[in-house]
């Protein structure tokens, strides 16, 4: 009976930890919230990744395994288009190196964090639009 009542224990302490580590990442509530302000996303912009990533700077090789590249835009009128640029790295650990191994990402994180463009793994690198940034931060 203790055995039984041990692997329950773990079992559930494995999932709990299981839950815990997949919840770091906070792109699902930022990309339904750009969905549910009609933006849509570019599966185009994949073409164009590692181009974008590239530019943190030669000495952040790693860049490939760290994160991702989503484009949001949003075209219902000559006011209401807009565009909004979004790193998702794979985690926040990848996210603390790409700022120690870059220079160039570093000066962009850390201007980004006074804007409230940082959400856990997620930087809004780009925002063009009257609600682009603000989706992102009430995201």
């Amino acid at each position: 009976m203790k055995r039984k009542a041990a692997l329950w224990t773990s079992l559930v302490l494995a999932l709990a930890m299981l839950f815990a580590l997949t919840g770091c990442s906070s792109f699902g509530s930022i990309k339904k919230a750009y969905e549910n302000a009609g933006y849509t996303e570019s599966e185009s912009v994949q073409e164009y990744q590692d181009r974008i990533v590239a530019a943190f700077g030669e000495e952040y090789e790693d860049y490939e395994n760290s994160c991702t590249v989503h484009l949001f835009s949003k075209k219902e009128g000559l006011f209401d288009s807009g565009v909004a640029l979004i790193l998702e790295f794979h985690s926040t650990k990848k996210l603390e190196e790409a700022t120690q191994n870059s220079a160039t990402f570093k000066g962009i994180y850390e201007d980004a964090q006074k804007s409230d463009y940082v959400k856990e793994n997620c930087v809004l690198l780009f925002a063009l639009g009257s609600d682009a940034a603000s989706t992102f931060i009430n995201a």
